[in-house]
């Protein structure tokens, strides 16, 4: 019976360790570099630059300012078939007739990664200069374990500002001959608050938390949120190449430098660090005037030992046409997708992608939906 005992408790703890807790939480990503696989180190053209690379801004030209970006996040619960002459798109089957009773619901969801993502990212970039205001707020969770239910929550909301400034050497721009080297540093200063927790469904636990406690916020202090505030730094670098109408480049970047902590200001749990991430990519695009195109390759969070090697690469294509973009990738053997409508001062992304929650390569999928809207962007160009 002993035996058998610790034999279930280890299948257990199996269990829990194949979690969403797998997946590397990145401060703020793209939209659109999420449909181009996340292989967008040596991209970073949009108003996301300082979250993947502050050497990028070396490429900016003008003045860019976008005062209103927000993205929303969810898991994808769609069917679809992207068969050739056969193209269907409906409500996956586990989210039809979608039952009312808690028991149903919890058989229903088991092991189905639930995300929420909402966000925004106010950027100001001049020339070679970046400023991001942002505020992100997600939400994962995992009903594991039919025989002993445990909810696996990590919610977070990171608040605060990111600038970047970027040193360039060389002579280079779209359309002419030539190259050009940026070396980009990055200053953060964010509040970040939240829980991360596993909970046992079956047992006393939250029955106790709730019975000894008298408002909402004495509940999520005892289940373990906390606050608190950090200063963070990233540095990263950039070759470039131009010639006439195409661009070659790689770019690295270090994120996070020696992990971003937070000084705790309310709470009993521990507040998550952001941690150091090493990132190398290389993108080659054409620019044809009424069209152009872009070909990345990334391989992201390299100093992550936790992380099989393959799960690491990433590959992704943007084609941009006037009005529409059409986005494609791959990120770590799953397959993203999207469209985007550019109009003038306003701009839409809509997609779906999928990320890596296991260790192990191909282990796990979170099948994700993103839509983001941008209004009065304004770009003027460097005379």
């Amino acid at each position: 019976m002993y035996r058998l005992l610790m034999t279930y408790k280890i299948l257990i703890l199996m269990a829990l360790s194949l979690s969403v807790h797998a997946e590397f939480s990145y401060l703020g990503r793209s939209p659109e570099g999420l449909l181009m696989g996340d292989a967008y180190t040596a991209v970073a053209d949009d108003e996301n630059t300082l979250f993947y690379n502050p050497a990028a801004l070396g490429r900016h030209q003008g003045v860019t300012i976008v005062p209103l970006n927000p993205t929303i996040g969810v898991t994808d619960v769609l069917d679809k078939n992207l068969s050739l002459g056969e193209f269907e798109l409906g409500l996956d089957s586990r989210f039809k007739n979608f039952p009312k009773e808690p028991e149903a619901i919890a058989d229903r969801i088991l092991g189905i990664p639930l995300y929420l993502q909402l966000g925004a990212s106010p950027v100001i970039k001049m020339q070679h200069f970046g400023i991001n205001f942002f505020a992100n707020s997600k939400t994962s969770m995992q009903l594991e374990n039919a025989i002993h239910p445990t909810l696996d929550v990590d919610y977070r909301l990171d608040r605060g500002v990111t600038l970047g400034y970027a040193f360039t050497m060389g002579k280079g721009k779209k359309g002419t001959s030539g190259s050009q080297t940026s070396l980009g540093v990055g200053l953060k200063t964010m509040n970040r608050q939240g829980l991360d927790g596993k909970f046992d469904l079956t047992g006393t636990q939250l029955l106790t938390i709730v019975e000894n406690s008298d408002s909402y916020k004495t509940i999520r202090r005892n289940l373990g949120y906390s606050k608190g505030s950090g200063v963070g730094f990233d540095i990263g670098a950039e070759q470039t190449f131009y010639m006439g109408n195409s661009m070659l480049n790689f770019g690295t970047s270090l994120l996070d430098i020696g992990d971003t902590s937070f000084s705790k200001s309310e709470g009993i749990g521990e507040i998550p660090d952001q941690d150091m991430s090493l990132n190398f990519g290389t993108a080659y695009s054409q620019d044809f005037k009424i069209f152009d195109y872009t070909l990345a390759m990334d391989y992201s969070n390299a100093i992550d030992a936790s992380t099989a090697a393959m799960s690491k690469l990433k590959l992704g294509a943007r084609a941009r046409f006037p009005f529409v973009n059409v986005y494609w990738g791959w990120n770590a053997g799953y397959i993203s997708w999207g469209l985007g409508l550019d109009i003038f001062l306003f701009k839409i992304n809509v997609g779906f992608y999928g990320v890596e929650l296991g260790p192990a390569y191909k282990q796990k999928e979170g099948k994700r939906a993103v839509f983001s809207i941008n209004l009065l962007n304004i770009e003027l160009d460097s005379l």
